[in-house]
């Protein structure tokens, strides 16, 4: 099971043509037929009906073949005998057929010798046959209904695929494009809270951590694959991308405490030209939060030619978050403290005493992304979409580069801004449960949602409007959709995928 949110309804197509309903493999592709759920059951019903009707027809048939290839004429002379050919044809159904078969060999196993087996042999052998008929009709009226439906699944619609393509790099242009980009992240998030636990969404990615001292990690270790099924693509069947990577926690980012301003500096990777300011809490009353910063290379080019370790890290931004109870893991280490009488938190009937202690450490990560198709392996994104002959739509380009050019959980926690960590849902009344906050708990979260907005990838085109006015990379200079863009489908409740050669054969043989 997966929990997400629903597309519009418009924004998937039913009818014909037909779609390939992927499912991981080309020779188990089907071809399938997209209707509404409601005509989906009716459907269901009516084949079901169907296949009993075909095997009540090929009852009178079989009835037939019975009867001619019936023993010769000299052996009608026994009339005991007759009277259960008779009656075996004059049944209407197999039920009724058992039934008449049963009752007449408690009848005749008394007025019958044991030397005439013969004449109860074919009675027990049309017996046979009548019970297999009918568990035969019962078990193909539930099969078919079964087979009909092969999932909630339907095509895109392509006039409502939309690739918002940003033709500016400055600073308006990114807030417009993220905007935009953002309800997703936190559709993925909602679908990974939803999957607390045993859920099946958690057996899609391994996080393995290593502890330090006690129970605080040390060292994540993790790895996941998204495959085309997954992303719901209807060709490029064995496409898929495969991620590994650590994170492990690094005090030498944190530089100093900024007492005057109430900060404290990190410095990602001790670079001396960068610098990330944490900004004390004190009154302002913010959850916790986290920034993931990709390696500052000199060159923005420098991914496209190459097949790189990516390099990133992750601040969390909890420093002086008044907590309920106090907290023992890196990121939530807390302190006692008593605030100071012209501060709000002096009013408060029963103030917090512990907040999280400054200058937390950081998390530096390296990823390693691999894209393959065909047995093919390629060194990134770029090289996948730009130099191996796969006839990916522009659209689908830009979205994919988009996406895919740096680690996707980057973006993942700088979409989501205040709520990309678990402890932020701990946070009511400026506080929240450090006690119950972990980095571990928080790593799970952000690598299912990022899982999750991996393979809806393409999902995510089908949620998106032109709020911003952005140029639509999806389209033709005509306002056209591009040929191919609509190659994948959705899953929704409201549509019922037919398989085709089921529909057409269940006809055909009546």
């Amino acid at each position: 099971m997966e929990v997400f949110t629903d597309v519009a309804a418009d924004s998937f197509r039913l009818g014909l043509p037909t779609f390939l309903r992927p499912t991981g493999t080309k020779t188990n592709s089907e071809e399938c037929i997209a209707v509404t759920s409601t005509t989906g059951q009716l459907l269901t019903a009516l084949y079901s009906i169907l296949a009993t009707l075909l095997f009540i027809v090929c009852w009178k048939l079989f009835n037939m073949v019975v009867m001619c290839f019936n023993p010769s004429a000299e052996r009608y002379r026994n009339i005991i005998r007759g009277i259960a050919l008779v009656g075996f044809w004059n049944s209407r159904e197999p039920l009724e057929a058992f039934f008449f078969i049963l009752d007449y060999l408690g009848r005749v196993r008394g007025a019958t010798s044991s030397k005439e087996s013969h004449i109860r042999r074919p009675a027990l052998m049309l017996l046979a046959w009548a019970f297999v008929w009918l568990a035969g009709t019962y078990v193909a009226s539930i099969f078919v209904a079964a087979q009909l439906i092969a999932g909630n699944v339907a095509p895109a619609n392509p006039n409502k695929v939309y690739v918002p393509k940003a033709e500016q790099t400055g600073s308006a242009d990114t807030m417009r494009l993220q905007a935009l980009r953002a309800p997703a992240t936190l559709r993925s998030l909602g679908s990974a809270e939803a999957a607390d636990g045993d859920h099946t969404i958690r057996d899609r990615f391994s996080l393995v951590t290593t502890p330090a001292r006690g129970d605080s990690p040390y060292k994540f270790v993790y790895n996941y694959t998204v495959k085309a099924e997954d992303m719901g693509l209807q060709k490029w069947y064995d496409l898929k991308q495969e991620v590994d990577g650590w994170c492990a926690i690094d005090n030498s980012w944190f530089s100093k405490n900024d007492q005057d301003a109430d900060l404290d500096v990190y410095r990602p990777w001790e670079l001396a030209n960068k610098t990330v300011n944490v900004v004390y809490d004190g009154e302002r009353k913010t959850a916790p939060s986290a920034t993931a910063i990709p390696f500052p290379y000199a060159d923005s080019s420098f991914f496209i030619g190459q097949a790189v370790e990516h390099r990133y890290g992750i601040i969390v931004h909890s420093s002086h978050r008044a907590s309920h109870r106090p907290g023992t893991d890196p990121w939530y280490e807390t302190e006692t403290f008593t605030p100071s009488e012209n501060e709000t938190d002096a009013q408060i009937a029963d103030p917090a005493t512990n907040r999280v202690k400054g200058g937390r450490p950081a998390l530096s990560c390296i990823q390693n992304d691999v894209w393959s198709y065909n047995g093919r392996q390629f060194k990134n994104i770029y090289e996948l979409t730009d130099e191996a002959n796969i006839d990916f739509p522009d659209g689908w380009v830009t979205q994919l580069q988009m996406d895919f050019n740096l680690p996707r959980i980057i973006d993942v926690i700088n979409s989501a801004g205040s709520s990309s960590l678990v402890s932020s849902t701990t946070f009511v009344g400026g506080r929240f449960d450090a006690e119950t906050s972990t980095i571990e708990k928080d790593m799970k979260r952000l690598f299912t949602a990022t899982w999750i907005s991996s393979a809806h990838t393409f999902r995510n085109m089908l949620m998106v409007g032109d709020k911003q006015n952005i140029p639509n990379a999806a389209h033709t200079g005509k306002d056209q959709p591009q040929h191919g863009v609509d190659l994948f489908v959705v899953s929704t409740p409201k549509v019922a995928a037919l398989r085709l050669s089921v529909l057409i054969a269940i006809p055909a043989l009546l």
